[in-house]
């Protein structure tokens, strides 16, 4: 049986490197391992061209299976210039394919911290699927 997820969407602090609580999710009964994971990143425009980086954390502290931490590099976003001369970015939502025992019932907390301080106020939102 597989079951996707999505978190809530997070506001992250725009002027911190630090690492943020995203959200933490109960993992779904009828599944042994989360297969997927992956985070969306929501931001307005820039103020100028900003080249992100993000580290998406994984934590289980109630499963005696899990492994310890796990950590996932995000692609780079891509700044963009509108013809308005205003900066957007681009993230682009990655996949990481993954095979991480879990236990019904165990919750697994997501994180990210920024490599950057930004202009602007993220929110994170993250997703995957459990087998």
């Amino acid at each position: 049986m597989e079951k996707n997820f999505t978190t809530v969407l997070t506001a992250q602090n725009a002027t911190e490197t630090t690492k943020t609580l995203i959200d933490t999710y109960t993992v779904p009964q009828g599944v042994t391992r989360l297969v997927e994971v992956g985070a969306m990143i929501a931001m307005a425009g820039f103020t100028t061209a900003e080249s992100v980086g993000f580290i998406l954390e994984l934590e289980c502290d109630d499963s005696s299976n899990w492994g310890g931490t796990q950590q996932f590099a995000s692609d780079v976003s891509i700044a963009m210039l509108t013809t308005s001369g205003a900066a957007n970015s681009l993230f682009p939502s990655k996949v990481h394919d993954v095979n991480i025992p879990v236990q019904p019932g165990s919750h697994i907390k997501f994180s990210t911290t920024f490599n950057v301080a930004l202009t602007v106020n993220p929110s994170v939102r993250c997703f995957g699927k459990f087998q």
